[in-house]
């Protein structure tokens, strides 16, 4: 954030409803991430590789 902004994630998106309070986590953390550096892709801008992966939910069993 530039200009010394600063976010509460938890709060900006408390409204986001994924039925799953895991994922509504995951998502409120993900964010968080992207702030940090909000110019890098998910991949540049994780930790680590756990951080940045995709969710396998909702994917066909196919």
């Amino acid at each position: 954030m530039s200009g010394g902004e600063s976010f509460n994630m938890a709060e900006e998106f408390a409204d986001v409803d994924f039925n799953e309070a895991r994922l509504e986590k995951r998502f409120v953390r993900t964010m968080e991430t992207l702030s940090r550096q909000p110019g890098n892709s998910i991949w540049t801008s994780a930790e680590n590789r756990a951080e940045a992966k995709e969710p396998s939910i909702n994917k066909p069993n196919n």
